[in-house]
């Protein structure tokens, strides 16, 4: 069974965050904002969906790039 179609049905249907969790916002806080330079940080996100979380972190200043399997997302 694939669950591409499963996948696709889900993005289709509901609104996904435009905001990245504060759960995200504290972990990025707590263990990168002291960093010296931002831009040596290199952060993956798989499953990024619409990139909530990619747009943060780069808007912050490092290096991100995300990636998913959904056409949709």
């Amino acid at each position: 069974m694939s669950w591409e179609p499963i996948w696709e049905q889900v993005f289709l249907e509901q609104e996904w965050g435009q905001y990245p969790p504060e759960e995200l916002i504290r972990f990025v806080a707590r263990n990168f904002y002291g960093a010296p330079d931002r831009k040596e940080i290199r952060i993956l996100e798989l499953g990024c969906g619409p990139g909530a979380n990619v747009w943060y972190l780069a808007r912050e200043g490092f290096e991100a790039h995300g990636i998913d399997g959904s056409k949709t997302a």
